[in-house]
């Protein structure tokens, strides 16, 4: 994969203009996901840091709710924290300012596209927002100050039968430079971090593929829990 810092920039930046015009100029802002967030991916493919796509409140799947797939979609399904932005985060932050940004954890969902970008070209995956399809957030909220990564558990169930659990290795025990990792590539693209972002934070575990008549089960104990059926 051609990862050099040009093609870098000029993905973020087609990504940045398509959020504008589809996302922030319509009131429809959700937050922001990680990509490539395991620094031995980062080093593989000799990228700088972890890679940052959009989230929508219009791609936002309610828990409990349906998702019609595309005859020509090839579906993952990747569980992953969730964390809650209660402070803006501006490019330059410190650790501790990242830190206390946090404000809430839950469990999340997401659906990923693998037709929506074109394969080791980074820019047009970064053009094509990582992927990207669906995300479905947990009702439950777990505080920042309750967060401990050893009490964290994953089930994730396909029509009854579990198929993946936690690889602690993909979860941080603390999220701060992911969090910096975003606002400092936000900043370079003329936007910022802000108190009420969600930041999904990257597969907990390794994505599975799914298909239309699939009910998925994630139970990420004090994290929540969450449902989705793909019709």
């Amino acid at each position: 994969m051609d990862t050099c810092p040009d093609k870098i920039q000029s993905g973020m930046s087609r990504q940045i203009q398509t959020w504008r015009s589809t996302v922030s100029n319509h009131g429809h802002r959700l937050g922001w996901k990680i990509g490539f967030n395991m620094q031995a991916d980062q080093q593989d493919l000799n990228l700088p840091s972890a890679m940052v796509g959009f989230l929508s409140q219009e791609h936002n799947i309610a828990p409990g709710g349906d998702y019609t797939a595309a005859p020509s979609a090839i579906l993952l399904i990747e569980p992953e924290v969730a964390v809650l932005i209660g402070k803006d985060v501006p490019s330059g932050a410190s650790t501790e300012q990242a830190r206390s940004a946090i404000t809430a954890y839950t469990a999340a969902l997401e659906l990923i596209d693998t037709t929506r970008s074109v394969d080791n070209d980074i820019e047009e995956i970064l053009a094509g927002n990582l992927f990207h399809e669906r995300v479905m957030l947990a009702a439950q909220r777990l505080p920042a100050s309750a967060y401990k990564r050893e009490q964290l558990g994953i089930s994730l169930s396909i029509n009854g039968r579990e198929v993946r659990t936690l690889e602690q290795q993909r979860v941080p025990e603390d999220f701060t430079a992911l969090i910096l990792d975003v606002a400092n590539i936000l900043a370079t693209n003329g936007e910022q971090l802000q108190s009420g972002d969600w930041i999904i934070t990257g597969a907990s575990a390794k994505a599975i593929p799914i298909k239309s008549g699939d009910d998925i089960d994630l139970d990420m104990g004090p994290l929540g829990q969450a449902q989705l059926t793909i019709t």
